[in-house]
């Protein structure tokens, strides 16, 4: 590690905690949008964490963790190695309340990273990766989902062995469900910034919080001890890992299996909580309409969880109404695999 860490318009010696901006975007009236950031420089080696928020607008819980971890809960005379904190990853969303960039509702984390001179966000992703993303060693993205009876969960790849071990590591750190993927990176995905990452050899933990709207427990507690375990892990802070408690825990491996969708438009109401065993076959939630008519039951298309009841996702956000129309997402699908991560 570096005497001292340049990001954005800061430099941050060994010892220092410093706060400052990642140069982002004009608009037409001159006024720059830019990225707010905190760096931590320990006063001994070890890696680089980078932890970044709010890469949607409306989930915003992240800020708070960010805020509880650098601020409060880790000193840089007790630190080996450095924090880089992006409290809002998405500006352009977060300063309109939109999941997206208002400009042109793109997501900073999808799209290409590697152009200086690409459109709006393109700009925004570009400094992320340029000032922050490729100066980890670890990555945690933390997002959440907007109702607070949603499950707390982490997504992480394993399919690229330039990372597998450490996000293996970090995920049994974290200590919640966790969601695993085998998808390699190959040269010809398209180089957002989770795939930069992934071709640099640096694993990024997607943690997903609850009740995105709010600072709230138990988001703040469970994501700040997620944190520190990490950091522990990894020989960055001393003390012990501190299993996660006070939340619903599906262990081990678990995959993705998809979403269920509505074929009818209207009100809908669920009968299944998020982390609740489901048998195959069994209502999960049913769709009425106007006239107080059940239109059609939504059933379990194999034995497993939800995650989440996003609802009729509209205008780019996550979650809107208690209402869909066809082919809205009603809810995410996981299934168990085995009682151990791999």
């Amino acid at each position: 590690m570096p005497e001292e860490i340049k990001v954005g318009n800061i430099t941050v010696k060994r010892g220092e905690l410093k706060k400052g901006v990642i140069k982002g975007v004009e608009l037409i009236n001159n006024v720059s949008i830019d990225i707010p950031v905190i760096v931590m420089n320990g006063v001994e080696d070890g890696p680089t964490l980078l932890l970044m928020s709010t890469q949607h607008g409306i989930e915003i819980q992240g800020i708070e963790v960010i805020h509880r971890v650098m601020l409060k809960e880790v000193k840089p005379s007790k630190l080996k190695g450095a924090i880089i904190g992006i409290p809002v990853g998405n500006p352009l969303a977060y300063m309109h309340h939109q999941y997206l960039s208002w400009i042109d509702n793109l997501d900073v984390g999808r799209v290409r990273a590697d152009r200086p001179n690409g459109n709006t966000t393109e700009r925004l992703a570009y400094a992320l990766w340029s000032e922050a993303w490729s100066k980890a060693d670890l990555i945690v993205n933390i997002h959440c989902n907007t109702r607070p009876d949603s499950l707390i969960y982490q997504w992480i790849n394993i399919g690229n062995p330039k990372t597998r071990e450490k996000i293996i590591r970090m995920a049994k750190a974290a200590g919640v469900t966790t969601i695993v993927s085998e998808e390699p990176v190959g040269e010809d995905a398209p180089p957002t910034l989770g795939n930069l990452a992934a071709r640099n050899g640096i694993p990024v933990l997607l943690f997903e919080l609850i009740d995105g709207r709010w600072i709230s427990e138990p988001s703040t507690t469970v994501g700040v001890r997620a944190i520190l375990n990490i950091m522990k892990e990894f020989k960055m802070i001393e003390g012990e890992i501190e299993p996660q408690t006070g939340i619903t825990i599906i262990p081990g491996t678990n995959r993705f299996y998809g979403i269920l969708r509505a074929n009818k438009g209207g009100l809908i109401r669920f009968f299944k909580k998020p982390g609740e065993f489901i048998r195959k076959g069994e209502k999960v939630a049913e769709i009425y309409n106007l006239y107080g008519e059940v239109i059609e039951e939504v059933k379990m298309p194999v034995d497993g969880y939800t995650w989440a009841y996003p609802c009729g996702q509209t205008l780019g956000t996550s979650g809107s109404l208690q209402a869909v129309q066809t082919g809205a997402n009603i809810a995410y699908v996981f299934t168990h695999e085995k009682d151990e991560l791999p």
